[in-house]
């Protein structure tokens, strides 16, 4: 048996960084991976598909391109992330962790008892209800993220951000690709004009967007295979990547996780003594840097010092170019101010388009802020823009800090930046409410 403070259930983001906040305060923790330690992230997620995105930006063969995101992923080897934790006094078992009753994981003939357990197991991709998908040769993102293969006809299925990604990353790389979207308008969760200027760009990229239409089924076509769609058209395919979410993936002996503002697991509306949930796991929100945000709640209340989870400013970006910038909330119609401002017509814009002459595209993109009617207090905002993963780190704080559009539009921003797009926004804001 091994008796520890703390035994963490996954070494993801946020269960990796609990596990080192927690030992860096002293206290005695072993983790639990069956796969690789640090997660998807660093091997089979995020790294892999920026370093994709930019090889193609950069005009690298596919070949030079799998070598750069393979280097990039420490070759979707874990050793060096393993040993680092051992370095920090972490003890790291190999397997699957099952909860076998309070302060009780088992991990194959290992019996692990500890004051505290956290669940941080992640998520797995979901498996649309297509007929016809078995023996299809599909692709979800972590074979997308892997493999050494680049199809000549690549059929996206979502297009939320990892399918955006991926499309414009394959599209750029040299696969003939077709990004397939049943709702209206990309990242549906977003106001529509913002999925229909990425659509644009993924367009003149060469990416052929279908919106608003579905997958009705996989058949086979001569020697290959074609998606047919609601609409009636059939769609060719070399490889099918299934990018239409996620869903918890739940450790044994557990059958829900639900979890409160300090990150514990609720059962009958009363948080477990001792069990909390990091990560993609509580569904709460599927970022890295929102598990990482729960780690350290996690830990701060393991310490005795905690303090709630706040997600009102958890970024929401897409590493496109353009990129999508957003946070808060952006779809709200009533009791509320909007104004926004072209991207293009900051001095940023025409040094960049000068810079690459008459072939020069013309810089798009949009800014679009929404503000309380009553107390000006920004609750959301939306951007696209080059860059716009960087800049639009400045209305993540305002909005989680509640700061007023009149605060904001007398910040200085630094000229000439992709940050002065928000000023005239601003601007217009403080207008409608006079």
């Amino acid at each position: 048996m091994l008796a520890v403070d703390v035994v963490v259930l996954g070494t993801g983001s946020g269960g990796k960084m609990a596990a080192q906040e927690l030992a860096r305060a002293g206290r005695r923790v072993a983790v639990v991976e069956a796969t690789r330690v640090g997660g998807d992230c660093p091997y089979v997620a995020c790294v892999p598909a920026k370093s994709l995105l930019l090889s193609a930006r950069a005009g690298l063969p596919w070949a030079a391109a799998v070598a750069v995101r393979d280097e990039a992923s420490a070759h979707r080897e874990d050793g060096a992330a393993a040993d680092e934790l051992v370095e920090q006094g972490i003890t790291v078992l190999r397997g699957t962790g099952r909860l076998t009753g309070p302060g009780r994981v088992a991990v194959g003939d290992v019996e692990v008892r500890a004051d505290v357990v956290v669940v941080g197991t992640g998520s797995t991709p979901v498996r649309p209800p297509v007929d016809g998908l078995d023996g299809a040769p599909t692709w979800t993102s972590v074979d997308a993220l892997s493999s050494d293969e680049l199809p000549a006809r690549l059929v996206v299925l979502g297009a939320g951000a990892v399918g955006c990604e991926l499309a414009e990353a394959y599209a750029g790389l040299g696969s003939e690709v077709v990004l397939v979207q049943r709702s209206g308008h990309l990242l549906s969760r977003e106001p529509a004009w913002v999925g229909d200027l990425l659509a644009q760009s993924l367009r003149r990229k060469g990416v052929d967007v279908r919106t608003g239409v579905g997958a009705k089924a996989v058949v086979r076509e001569g020697d290959g295979y074609a998606l047919a769609l609601d609409d009636g058209s059939s769609l060719p395919f070399d490889r099918l990547l299934l990018a239409t979410g996620r869903a918890p993936n739940l450790p044994p002996g557990l059958d829900e996780v639900v979890v409160d503002a300090r990150c514990r697991v609720v059962r009958d509306g009363a948080p477990v003594p001792g069990l909390y949930a990091v990560g993609d796991v509580t569904g709460v929100s599927d970022y890295t840097h929102s598990a990482n945000h729960q780690a350290r709640t996690v830990a701060a209340d393991v310490l005795g010092h905690g303090r709630d989870a706040d997600y009102s400013g958890v970024p929401r970006a897409v590493y496109t170019d353009p990129a999508v910038f957003c946070v808060g909330d952006t779809t709200r119609t009533e009791g509320v101010l909007r104004a926004s401002f072209d991207v293009g017509e900051v001095a940023r814009a025409h040094l960049v388009e000068g810079v690459a002459g008459p072939r020069g595209a013309q810089v798009e993109g949009r800014v679009e802020l929404v503000a309380d009617a009553a107390t000006g207090v920004l609750l959301g905002a939306a951007c696209v823009g080059p860059e716009a993963d960087s800049w639009g780190a400045e209305l993540a704080l305002a909005v989680r800090a509640r700061l007023d559009v009149d605060l904001l539009a007398h910040h200085v921003r630094a000229f000439p930046t992709w940050s002065e797009a928000v000023y005239p926004a601003l601007r217009d804001l403080l207008a409608a409410r006079a």
